[in-house]
């Protein structure tokens, strides 16, 4: 009687261990088989971000960076770490200097250094609309590239410490001659 409880026992946990192997078997491959083919969840979804950016994340999905975007244009084989705060291309750090808070390629740092530059026009971000300054920064890019006119934006904060509240300001330099087309293409 012993014996036969022994031999069941023996059974019943070879049984139990085959089913369990079978079942790990299945769940291994169910995940195999779906991660490939799941979906990243729908950012227009998200709750927690503004309108305007949930749709400049839709955009940006589309967008695939091409590979020559994201090495420094001097030196191919080298990734770019550091964007030029005048041109916005991506450079290695050996193509880029800093100067004061921000970073210059080696084209730029001279105009930085050789020119006086002026305050432009000044912009208080908040978190109601920070797709504001998303376009701040977009209408630089453009003034650069479609006319050749360097600016620079610098982010200055101030702090409330009675009421515990930071304020963000993004304010844009440019060469005093330049001040009124720069004035005009960020209103």
């Amino acid at each position: 009687m012993e014996q036969t409880a022994l031999v069941l026992i023996s059974i019943m946990n070879l049984l139990l261990v085959i089913i369990l192997g079978v079942l790990g078997f299945l769940i291994y491959r169910l995940f195999q088989q779906k991660l490939p083919t799941q979906k990243q969840p729908e950012t227009t979804a998200d709750p927690n971000y503004h309108p305007d950016i949930m749709i400049r994340m839709k955009e940006m999905e589309k967008l695939k960076p091409k590979r020559s975007d994201l090495f420094c244009p001097n030196h191919p084989d080298e990734p770019g770490e550091t964007t030029c705060a005048i041109c916005d291309r991506l450079f290695c750090k050996a193509c880029i200097r800093p100067f004061k808070t921000l970073h210059f390629c080696k084209e730029h740092l001279p105009l930085i250094m050789k020119n006086d530059w002026e305050e432009v026009f000044t912009l208080k971000t908040s978190t109601h609309d920070p797709e504001e300054g998303v376009r701040l920064y977009d209408a630089k890019k453009r003034l650069f590239e479609d006319k050749n006119i360097p600016t620079y934006v610098e982010t200055h904060y101030k702090i409330n410490v009675d009421q515990d509240y930071i304020e963000t300001y993004l304010v844009v330099y440019s060469i005093p001659e330049n001040t009124e087309i720069v004035r005009e293409n960020l209103q």
